[in-house]
């Protein structure tokens, strides 16, 4: 009796795992026919050579531009009472937060 039980409980996994490794496929083909159409009219379009050379900005003005955003957004989200004091950009974490939330959570229990 436990051998027909192993049995069909292999056999449905080895089903899941099917439809699982099928789902993969279905997925990558769906995900190949939505990015070939985006691509092909962005092939026909050329644009002009002078409008390339129109776009290029100096770096310094970006900075003062997005210095501008960010303490009209901090403006408008807290008041007048808030102002920009100083501007940097800031290193990204080499983990993400949500590894260290997983580790604490698997740890729970093993502290002494």
């Amino acid at each position: 009796m436990s051998l027909i039980a192993f049995s069909i409980v292999f056999i449905v996994i080895m089903g899941l795992m099917f439809i699982m490794m099928g789902m993969k496929h279905v997925c990558k083909a769906i995900d190949g026919c939505k990015a070939a159409p985006a691509a092909a009219p962005a092939a026909k379009s050329t644009p002009p050579a002078s409008a390339a050379k129109a776009v290029a900005v100096p770096a310094a003005e970006d900075d003062g531009e997005l210095l501008a955003v960010i303490s009209a957004a901090i403006a408008a989200m807290c008041g007048s009472a808030a102002r920009v004091v100083s501007f940097a950009p800031v290193k990204a974490p080499v983990g993400s937060s949500w590894k260290l939330v997983g580790r604490i959570q698997n740890a729970e229990g093993f502290q002494d």
